[in-house]
């Protein structure tokens, strides 16, 4: 149910997408919809949610979590956290950050459809609540690492740049308006990214120059 309402929202945005047409695709009736979600913001929830972690790794999360509690739920935040240079870090976290955001990236629309509807308007309130959260989290991480960040950035500053230029809508708008493939945009973010997060290769040599 979860996955039909995922790829309806996709389709057809919050507004047109039915109760019905999630029902007829998961080949279940109307009421289990209901009785199991309640409404279409809670389906609108957990489809989001099943996106960020992944379809076959979704479970509800427990009341109110924290995001130290969320953020482990990523089996590959254990590598992201035991990387030893930022460098290292910063690449897992965007290689998995991108096929995060190849399956967020078509709920965008959805996404903004739902402020019409109270219920639906704070899933999409809270979810970026905790994407900013989780990027803060991961600028710390990046930042603690060998090489550290790039010279005068802070960990704040790092934290903007990761909201802005690694969201679901840079990404769609690069996918879906530029035509571009998962891999060329992946290069594309990683290369951007890196310039602006890390330090340059000379700024790490000019903190150990080689003996004259």
């Amino acid at each position: 149910m979860v996955t039909a309402a995922y790829h309806q929202f996709c389709m057809n945005g919050y507004l047109g997408t039915t109760i019905t047409a999630i029902a007829g695709d998961a080949g279940v009736a109307v009421p289990t919809i209901y009785y199991t979600f309640g409404t279409k913001a809670r389906l609108l929830d957990e489809a989001l949610g099943a996106a960020i972690l992944g379809f076959d790794r979704w479970h509800e999360p427990p009341t109110n979590p924290s995001i130290e509690e969320l953020l482990p739920w990523h089996h590959w935040w254990t590598d992201f956290n035991a990387a030893p240079t930022s460098a290292e870090a910063l690449g897992i976290f965007l290689t998995h950050g991108v096929a995060i955001l190849e399956r967020c990236a078509p709920l965008v629309a959805a996404l903004h459809g739902a402020a019409g509807d109270p219920e639906a308007a704070a899933v999409a309130r809270i979810a970026e609540q905790r994407r900013v959260q989780a990027y803060r989290q991961a600028a710390r991480v990046i930042a603690a690492k060998a090489g550290g960040l790039r010279d005068g950035l802070t960990t704040k500053a790092a934290t903007d740049v990761l909201v802005v230029l690694f969201s679901a809508e840079l990404y769609q708008s690069i996918r879906q308006g530029r035509g571009w493939s998962v891999d060329r945009t992946a290069l594309f973010l990683r290369k951007l990214l890196s310039e602006q997060l890390l330090r340059s290769d000379r700024q790490r040599t000019s903190d150990h120059p080689h003996p004259v």
